[in-house]
């Protein structure tokens, strides 16, 4: 929804507007591109975690999951 008000280039109220975008995509619409969007920002989260305890580990500081190499 967020995306689509962004776009639109029409006068009227914040309310009018969400009433014409449901009006056009439908409840269905609103979850359009939801697994894309949740598979990008998993995989983006993951690598910064990944980067973040990578460097902890390499400046012998202890790693965020708990696991300590011996």
């Amino acid at each position: 929804m967020v995306s689509k008000l962004n776009s639109i280039k029409s006068e009227g109220s914040l309310g009018q507007n969400v009433s014409k975008i449901y009006s056009e995509i439908g409840f269905n619409g609103l979850w359009r591109g939801l697994m894309t969007r949740i598979i990008m920002i998993g995989t983006l989260t993951g690598l910064q975690w990944w980067i973040y305890d990578t460097y902890k580990t390499a400046v012998g500081l202890q790693t965020s999951g708990g696991f300590q190499k011996k």
